[in-house]
């Protein structure tokens, strides 16, 4: 049987079967000398339940203030994009089993320079997930101390949090699979009892449940939502799905990445998107909307369990506590991944090799930690300053500047699947996304992925929401970009590198780095 060595990836890959899922056991495994392969299914799970099963903590408020009793649908029509997003990114990460995320697939699928821009966004991505999960880490713990619900004081602690979380990453405090996986499942555990109480207790005898979609009338005013603030819904229920690259990024500490990767994203996607529809659906019929968006903005699922007929205040003091650790690992993921993302694209000479140089002591990299925590200390005192002023609210702004970074990076991965599936035919996938269309160009069969295409089109439509709503999100999305390809072609120019084709290379094996 024929092998051959693709560009992307030390890995070797048989010609293309019309497989689902392909065993791992009958390709030649080649030595691999790079990160050491740890990571199983559930270790997989809880890195990214613990980046997008915090964003329901953060997000559920933020929907209510614009969906109002709609809430659940625009939830549930964010969770169509994330899942098809999920898809695409098993399908790319397995084939391509190599930090990077979507930068790594956009340079197999388009080249260099459309690779930097994924690769830029998502490190805006990072850059926003840090400075938006510290915010909702000191507002759950307002519920012990209420002053810290005050815009001056949330703003502090968080840029405490951060300051802390960028000393730990620097010196290599590194974060555990297993209390991370510990935590997810207590997190899961303890929404599962919140839905639970609510829908028995309160939601079932009292008829409310199913008295729902009389509250709502979508396109109008009262009792609304218009159609205007359920679209600005949708674009912020987003947010509540942050992190779907995390696993990709790990892929190349995974065992058997090929299997593990495909399970451990399909996993993430479903226990998230049934847990997501059912708080929210018990949530809105629990504390009216107008009272979850204000009231308790900062720590919404507190009020929900406060509300609670019977044991209510134990249960809010738990998720709490609870509310608050998640918020803290999601902040501290923001800081792990843009070092790796830093390290990736600094291999691929898409930004200068100090990104990715590592700490001669603490084994860290240390200089992509420090900039891109400073920038999320930053980023959350602007954000509290103009709220300071009354104009805008620190986690729309954030929320919001991280749309207009990860649905630029989504719509990328969609087009590099369906480019690659075409470009780089025998290059193994053990996973492939089913049903595609098939025709003829130029003498040859060609693929047209339906499920990918659905994705680009969806995350695409939802981009363009984000860029007519939000007006500052906006404009800082495209500042972020122009400094950007500003340093990105100053920097290839001066290596005499090409800047949109792809640099022919040598990308060494990952030095294994603590953080």
């Amino acid at each position: 049987m024929l092998i051959r060595q693709n560009w992307v990836t030390s890995e070797f890959s048989p010609p293309k079967e019309e497989l689902f899922f392909l065993k791992q056991e009958e390709v030649k495994k080649p030595v691999h000398k790079g990160l050491i392969r740890t990571l199983g299914t559930g270790g997989l799970f809880s890195i990214g339940y613990a980046d997008v099963g915090a964003g329901i903590f953060l997000a559920l408020g933020l929907v209510a203030l614009h969906a109002g009793y709609a809430t659940p649908l625009a939830i549930g029509v964010a969770a169509i994009a994330y899942a098809l997003t999920g898809l695409t990114y098993a399908e790319l990460s397995s084939t391509y089993p190599m930090a990077g995320g979507s930068a790594t697939y956009a340079r197999a699928a388009f080249g260099d320079g459309i690779s930097f821009v994924a690769g830029w966004m998502l490190c805006l991505d990072y850059l926003v997930t840090s400075a938006i999960f510290s915010i909702p880490a000191v507002g759950y713990l307002s519920y012990f101390y209420p002053p810290l619900k005050e815009p001056l004081w949330l703003g502090v602690g968080a840029m405490l949090i951060l300051a802390g979380l960028v000393a730990l990453n620097t010196i290599g405090i590194r974060s555990s699979v297993r209390f991370t996986l510990a935590l997810s499942i207590l997190d899961i555990a303890s929404e599962i009892a919140l839905i639970t109480l609510g829908l028995v207790l309160v939601l079932i005898p009292s008829g409310a449940l199913f008295s729902w979609p009389g509250k709502f009338n979508l396109g109008t005013s009262f009792p609304g939502p218009r159609w205007d603030q359920f679209v600005q819904g949708i674009t912020l229920a987003m947010v509540s799905y942050l992190g779907i690259e995390a696993v990709a990024q790990a892929a190349e500490e995974t065992k058997v990445a090929g299997r593990t990767i495909p399970r451990a994203t399909m996993l993430t996607v479903t226990v998230v998107t049934v847990i997501y529809l059912l708080v929210s659906l018990v949530s809105v019929n629990l504390v009216p909307p107008l009272i979850l968006s204000s009231t308790w903005k900062n720590d919404p699922l507190s009020g929900v369990a406060n509300s609670l007929p019977v044991a209510g205040w134990a249960l809010a003091i738990w998720i709490s506590i609870l509310g608050a650790s998640i918020s803290v690992i999601g902040a501290n993921a923001g800081i792990i991944g843009s070092s790796r993302m830093l390290y990736a694209m600094s291999q691929y000479k898409l930004l200068p090799g100090k990104f990715g140089e590592i700490h001669s002591r603490f084994r860290t990299p240390y200089i992509s930690i420090l900039t891109f925590g400073l920038g999320s200390i930053l980023l959350v005192g602007f954000s509290t300053m103009i709220n300071l002023g009354d104009s805008v609210d620190p986690l729309v702004l954030l929320g919001s500047l991280y749309n207009v970074g990860a649905l630029i990076a989504y719509v990328q991965a969609h087009l590099s699947v369906i480019i690659t599936r075409n470009t780089d035919r025998e290059h193994f996938r053990p996973f492939r996304i089913p049903w595609s269309i098939r025709f003829m160009r130029r003498r040859e069969e060609w693929e047209l992925p339906i499920l990918p295409l659905a994705g680009m089109l969806i995350t695409g439509a939802i981009w363009v929401a984000v860029i007519a709503t939000h007006e500052l999100g906006r404009l800082l999305g495209v500042v972020w970009v122009l400094m950007g390809m500003g340093i990105y072609i100053y920097f290839r120019r001066r290596n005499n590198l090409p800047v949109w084709k792809r640099a022919d290379v040598e990308v060494s094996n990952p030095r294994r780095v603590e953080g």
